[in-house]
């Protein structure tokens, strides 16, 4: 899970309500994509001839964002700080796929074992900094059973970074084989378009139907929403051009008849 750190920021915990306030003013800002986990780093500065213990906690995030704190590895809810000395912490947040871009506040409490306590505003920016999506294919195609058939489809990167090794996947039934050229793309950097080429073998024992398919854009940052194909199998053409003579055989050998027939 990709991090991003936070320039480090110092906690002045004083007994004077000044400093308190001045300290107030500052605010703990992430921006993160969901998915991945925000990190700040914190500082607390202990300013008294005593060691304190200082409990941690952060209040008013929305409801599937997740807090943890971390001092040099296991997870802890208060730290211990000697007396004039600094203390150090690691907040991690948390941020679901499923979560809305958007811009979430909350409140960072350190509270003294004595019962003095310092609160700061806290920021979370969520955005798609990874975004890919389908935007040209066609939605329906005819194929026959034992054939080929092609389609292109067009990608895009509709986020603001560049992304890594795209590729197309299609969700076609067993047997099928797909080929997709390219296979992979190494690069595709925001704003840019590729193509897809794709060749679909459909085996000769499937029946006539018609048969949805899934495609989607993965990459090693983020995916596309599925984009539906809707392929309509008949049989083989072969079948077709039979038909058609026979048919064609049976006309000639009626009219053929009538006009014999008719010469009586």
């Amino acid at each position: 899970m990709k991090r991003t750190i936070l320039s480090l920021l110092v906690l002045f915990l004083l007994l004077s309500g000044v400093s308190l306030a001045r300290a107030d003013e500052m605010v703990l800002s992430q921006t993160v994509q969901a998915s991945q986990t925000a990190v700040y780093q914190l500082e607390i500065h202990n300013e008294t001839a005593v060691a304190h213990d200082y409990a941690l906690a952060l209040s008013g995030l929305t409801a599937g964002l997740t807090t943890t704190f971390t001092q040099g590895g296991p997870l802890v809810s208060q730290i211990t700080v000697p007396a004039n000395e600094y203390g150090s912490a690691t907040m991690q947040v948390a941020v679901p796929a499923e979560t809305a871009v958007g811009h979430y506040t909350a409140q960072f409490t350190a509270i003294r074992d004595d019962g003095e306590q310092l609160t700061m505003p806290v920021t979370l920016n969520v955005e798609n900094t990874y975004a890919v999506k389908i935007i040209s294919q066609n939605l329906n195609v005819t194929a026959f059973s034992g054939k080929d058939f092609v389609l292109d489809v067009t990608a895009v990167n509709s986020g603001a970074a560049a992304v890594t090794n795209l590729a197309l996947t299609l969700d076609a039934p067993a047997k099928w084989i797909v080929q997709t050229t390219p296979e992979t793309v190494p690069s595709l950097a925001a704003g840019a378009e590729m193509t897809f080429h794709v060749i679909v073998t459909v085996p000769a024992s499937q029946v006539a139907t018609d048969q949805k398919i899934t495609l989607a854009l993965d990459s090693d940052q983020t995916a596309s929403p599925d984009s539906p194909l809707t392929v309509r199998v008949q049989n083989s053409p072969t079948f077709l051009y039979t038909a058609v003579t026979i048919m064609a055989l049976a006309v000639v050998g009626a009219i053929v008849y009538f006009r014999r027939k008719g010469r009586r």
